[in-house]
């Protein structure tokens, strides 16, 4: 849960270029020996309370306009992307033996 709160904290806080890369991987890594964890960048909780997800946080509503084949290319969208695959490879690859991936809410309709 910490990864969600400080990838949060540093989207609102604090510029992509000043981001501090011994704080993120420390709280990646700091975590009793032997204890098992889960890690994750984002949950379904950040939508239902009204707070953006990491995505939305990095693009906002330039997603909206500018992710088709058909618009012109973005550098937001661009950066975007890139920085959101970041994230969710460091807190894979830190976070700890195993990976929960937001996949967002799914609804199914029986008719």
């Amino acid at each position: 849960m910490i990864m969600i709160v400080l990838c949060v904290q540093l989207l609102k806080e604090i510029k992509d270029d000043d981001w501090d890369m011994k704080k993120i991987t420390w709280t990646l890594i700091n975590r009793r020996h032997g204890e098992k964890h889960i890690a994750y960048a984002e949950s379904h909780d950040q939508a239902l309370v009204g707070d953006k997800t990491v995505a939305f946080w990095l693009m906002d509503k330039e997603m909206y306009w500018f992710m088709s084949e058909h618009s012109p290319p973005s550098l937001i969208i661009d950066r975007g992307i890139a920085l959101h695959k970041m994230i969710r490879f460091i807190t894979h690859g830190l976070g700890g033996e195993g990976y929960l991936n937001f996949m967002g809410l799914l609804m199914y309709i029986s008719v």
